[in-house]
């Protein structure tokens, strides 16, 4: 009979529903969202330690180099990086070359103890391989498993970098250092699966004898067919390459001697917590460098964010009590016409608290199936808005069941079927003898 009595009503009840599905699915996507942003950023910072780079935003610092977002600082000088890599409190520092992009996936120089990196001295490596190998020479490229999906790159091919952290319509590419695809990552929901990690030798040739060459052409520009041009391919540019031009592939890794090249950032894991904090003030002190720990950071921006969520969810629980005020208006305006109806039902027999059982029984049925659609279109929203923002950043977003979701749309439909309690009193309270006879 609950069921008839909605179905009477087409309109009006789907129009009800309609309401209870957008208050669930947008607060529930809210929450969603927010709780799976959270988490793609903590774990995508877990092997992460003390990152040291030039004077300027700790922010920026942070998010160029774990996130593969916005733009790097100026490099720290070599010598610096290598002091600090040699100190006696430093059990690993890894380099990190940025500045170069492949159709907009950040190109990022490095060495092979990056692969090692773990979030727990337990934990296996972080980084792990699905196809091929490490790279052993410069220009020698492991790509991430978004990077493989998105462009076709796969293991054997080549391709050149462009400058800058993002595509180009007119990209100015290395056209002249190619690098060849010898390793694939396997997906880990992280930054690094949008990230393409050479060794940071091919990072320091390919910019040096770009720097060679445009000082050649200078000297050559006005000589005479040719002659009396400097020679662009000095020591350093023909250890890289054949006569020809190309890579020989003939140089390891870390083989160039040039000095004063520099690194844009260093990811640096000490020996002590007692350590970390004293290199932590010595670095801070100092002229040369910062040095930020990526806790510190992700702490201010999850304040940040925590104030921009609550905003949202008072908007959702909004959204939530219009949906229970919409069901109690319906459900009271249908026992009012229909108070005939229930007269009615008393004068054959029904009783009070079956007639009020009934109208709850719509409160019900009207909440329950509100709260299931809306449950799946959350789902469907944050899958939607997830796509939208990896295509934006690089912050992967989990979207995986809680129960607290569970416990909020059980909350929302007892909320719901409590809002049909003062239609079913009224319903209750119907003098029989007088609209039986109206």
């Amino acid at each position: 009979m609950a069921w008839r009595n909605l179905a009477n009503r087409k309109v009006q009840t789907i129009i009800t529903i309609l309401v209870v599905v957008i208050g669930v699915a947008v607060t529930l996507s809210i929450m969603m969202l927010s709780g799976g942003i959270k988490q793609g950023i903590v774990r995508a910072s877990e092997p992460y330690g003390m990152i040291v780079g030039s004077k300027g935003s700790a922010n920026q610092l942070v998010f160029n180099t774990i996130f593969l977002m916005d733009n790097p600082l100026a490099n720290i000088d070599q010598a610096f990086y290598e002091k600090l890599s040699k100190d006696e409190r430093v059990s690993l520092a890894v380099p990190f070359a940025l500045g170069d992009n492949y159709r907009g996936f950040r190109v990022v120089g490095t060495d092979v103890s990056f692969f090692g990196l773990k979030g727990r001295p337990v934990d296996p490596p972080y980084f792990r391989l699905s196809s091929g190998r490490l790279f052993e020479r410069s220009f020698e490229a492991i790509i991430g498993s978004d990077v493989a999906r998105q462009t076709g790159l796969k293991l054997g091919d080549r391709f050149a970098g462009a400058h800058g952290v993002a595509a180009a319509a007119e990209p100015e590419e290395h056209a002249e250092h190619p690098y060849t695809v010898v390793g694939v990552l396997d997906a880990v929901s992280a930054p690094s699966d949008q990230g393409i990690y050479v060794s940071i030798d091919s990072y320091w040739i390919a910019h040096e004898h770009e720097e060679e060459t445009a000082d050649g052409a200078t000297a050559s520009a006005g000589a005479k067919n040719g002659s009396g041009s400097a020679d662009a391919d000095d020591k350093g540019s023909e250890a890289a390459h054949s006569e020809n031009g190309e890579i020989s592939g003939e140089h390891p890794v870390g083989g160039s001697d040039e000095e004063n090249r520099g690194v844009t950032a260093a990811l640096i894991k000490p020996k002590s917590y007692v350590g970390l904090l004293k290199l932590y003030q010595e670095i801070n002190a100092g002229k040369d460098a910062q040095a930020v720990l990526p806790g510190q950071v992700l702490a201010k921006l999850f304040d940040m964010m925590g104030g921009g969520e609550r905003v949202l969810r008072d908007v959702g629980y909004v959204v939530l009590g219009m949906a229970a005020l919409t069901v109690a208006l319906a459900l009271y305006g249908s026992t009012v016409e229909r108070r005939r109806t229930v007269a009615i039902l008393r004068a054959i027999g029904a009783g009070r608290l079956s007639v009020m059982t009934i109208v709850l029984l719509e409160s019900a049925l009207v909440m329950v199936i509100g709260c299931a659609l809306g449950t799946a279109a959350g789902y469907g929203l944050t899958e939607l808005l997830t796509r939208y923002i990896g295509t934006q950043v690089s912050i992967a977003i989990p979207t995986a069941f809680e129960w607290e979701w569970l416990s909020f749309i059980g909350g929302v439909a007892l909320l719901g079927i409590a809002a049909g309690l003062f239609p079913a009193f009224s319903a209750y309270r119907t003098e029989t003898a007088r609209y039986l006879n109206a």
